[in-house]
């Protein structure tokens, strides 16, 4: 009767898999199926090296309950080596799969089978470990760190690492690392090495060994680029518009490391505009892999701790806050008191632009980044003026000041003093006066002034917006919710059609306050179109196995270029899909 089994409690770094050949030798079982059967409750499982499945099944049917499912992925698998560089939602979805019976596309979230480093199938040992091994611990076992690819050299002993060339398995094996050097024969892993190269591999292996001791407080590092550009403007990579210097970058990169290591770590660089660091140093939109990450690390700070030792600090080109408010109005002028800021990137010049937002409404924006100190009060453009401004434009225009007086003591120009002053500032000054009506009544209105008042008394615009606030919602809804055809785009002109309102829309837009606010819960931006797109056509290929990704963005009628959050969301479907159908099978096995 299958009742399980009772695995070999695991040695310090051990691979699951070596666990596992330990247990099968043990057992002095004759086929590798009954060890995979007794250890999974089935044959039908590889036994991977780096990033097995069927790990509940493991833990469920182990006797001796020692390590939970995250605990062998953790300590175990070389789930570590690639995790602090995936995308949260996708590394939890690799742990998911490798804790489910379907492994299947472990590698291709991590993105190793799209990757041109190589992934190597040779279990690899270091002699001074084996010997260190069997006085400590009776055996030999293969160690975790051995089996990472970018690691050459044991860093532990500086030691060349070697690879069994006989006995070997076949790929449903267990290879055992044998207790005695005369049971096999192995070669090193690397061959005529200069000593120049050993010492860096040295230092890459020791990068490693402390990346993945780290790996738990590691788990942003997919947006590389952002912790690493600070570093980059630092030593003359970044242009003022915020472009890296990719030739620049890549000429010095090469020089740093040198064809030759590059190419033991499949890391050789294909072009200035195309190579692999240019990917690295961009906005993430793809994995890139670990070692290649170590060695982009290792290029500016010169080893993973000197990195690691660096506070987290971001890119920021209008410098740390808070910064000067530059509303004269304001009994804070100049002063450092503003602690809202959004950076955006210009269309025209790519440079950065950054929009500061005081506590007193005022909000002005300017071109950076900064070059000296005296930038931070340079103002580009005001995007309001707020309160206290408007207050002050009152009170100096009821002191009987001049126009370029108020102009030069408000820090704006003449046209800017008109044009507030014949506006709704004016108006909400007269609301909020301590004239009386009498007084108010004899004042006689401009031209203009009439016409508009007259016009607004013909119109309910309160009840206007409130009926139309209605209609737009429920067509919102109605083109949210219609799964008939394919998704239209929110926008003011696809609603505004809608409901036969696109003129008002368009051109009364201060007149419906309510409607505007409705509708813009509802825009959606090109991004965000595009990921409901996806949503709707992952929904539409449900059935279908497998799901294809070039299927997918081609049923949801995308471009080849878009977004990263789009491109996660596609792998999303793809993974629920996968989850899903599992779920599906499971129901049907039981």
């Amino acid at each position: 009767m299958d009742t399980g089994c009772v695995l070999p409690n695991p040695y310090p770094d051990e691979l699951l898999y070596s666990v596992i050949a330990r247990y099968h030798v043990r057992m002095n079982n004759e086929s590798p199926k009954w060890t995979l059967r007794e250890v999974f409750g089935t044959e039908n499982v590889i036994p991977t090296i780096d990033l097995p499945s069927h790990l509940d099944s493991l833990v469920s049917r182990n006797l001796t309950q020692g390590l939970t499912a995250n605990q062998w992925i953790d300590r175990h698998t070389l789930y570590p080596y690639y995790a602090p560089f995936l995308p949260k939602d996708r590394a939890y979805r690799v742990r998911a799969l490798m804790k489910s019976t379907n492994g299947s596309g472990i590698h291709a979230l991590i993105g190793i089978t799209a990757s041109t480093v190589e992934r190597s199938n040779d279990l690899r040992y270091c002699p001074s470990c084996f010997e260190s091994d069997i006085q400590h611990y009776g055996e030999p076992y293969w160690h975790r760190l051995h089996q990472m690819s970018g690691v050459w050299v044991c860093p532990l002993h500086q030691v060349d690492l070697h690879r069994i060339i006989e006995p070997i398995s076949d790929r449903h094996g267990l290879t055992v690392l044998p207790i005695a050097r005369s049971m096999f024969r192995s070669e090193p892993v690397m061959k005529m090495a200069s000593e120049k190269i050993k010492t860096i591999l040295c230092q890459i292996a020791e990068d490693v060994r402390l990346l993945i001791e780290n790996s738990e407080s590691l788990t942003n590092l997919y947006n590389l680029r952002d912790h690493v550009l600070p570093r980059l403007f630092e030593s003359g990579y970044v242009t003022a518009g915020a472009r890296i210097r990719q030739r620049k970058f890549y000429e010095q990169f090469t020089i740093t490391f040198g064809e030759e290591l590059l190419r033991i770590m499949d890391s050789t660089l294909s072009g200035e505009v195309n190579s692999w660091t240019a990917t690295a140093v961009r906005k993430a939109r793809y994995v890139v892999h670990p070692v290649r990450s170590l060695l982009l690390v290792r290029f500016l700070y010169g080893s993973l701790e000197q990195f690691l030792s660096v506070p987290d600090s971001s890119y920021t080109p209008f410098g740390l806050g808070p910064w000067p408010c530059l509303n004269k109005a304001s009994d804070h002028y100049h002063r450092a008191v503003v602690t809202s800021l959004q950076v955006t990137r210009c269309t025209d010049t790519s440079q950065p632009v950054g929009t500061f937002t005081c506590n007193c409404g005022f909000s002005y924006s300017r071109r950076g980044p900064d070059q000296c100190n005296e930038d931070k009060y340079r103002r580009g453009r005001i995007k309001s003026f707020g309160p206290v401004w408007a207050k002050k434009l009152r009170e100096l225009l009821h002191e009987g000041k001049s126009i370029r007086t108020i102009a030069d003591l408000l820090g704006v120009d003449s046209n800017t003093v008109i044009k507030y002053a014949r506006g709704a500032v004016v108006d909400s000054l007269k609301n909020n006066s301590t004239e009386t009506p009498q007084q108010k009544g004899t004042e006689k209105p401009g031209r203009l002034e009439q016409s508009q008042r007259q016009y607004n008394d013909r119109v309910n615009w309160e009840k206007r917006d409130l009926e139309l606030s209605w209609l737009v919602e429920e067509a919102c809804k109605a083109m949210l919710s219609d799964e008939t055809r394919k998704p239209t785009r929110i926008t003011l002109s696809a609603v505004g059609k809608k409901v036969g309102k696109l003129s008002l829309l368009e051109k009364r837009k201060k007149k419906i306050p309510i409607t505007m606010q409705v509708l813009s819960r509802y825009l959606e931006s090109v991004k965000d179109f595009q990921i409901r797109r996806v949503r709707w056509a992952a929904d539409q290929m449900a059935g279908e196995w497998p799901l294809r990704k070039w299927k997918l963005v081609k049923k949801a009628g995308l471009w080849r270029e878009y977004d990263k959050e789009v491109s996660e969301e596609i792998d999303r479907c793809i993974g629920l899909h996968v989850v899903g159908l599992n779920e599906v099978n499971q129901s049907w096995l039981h």
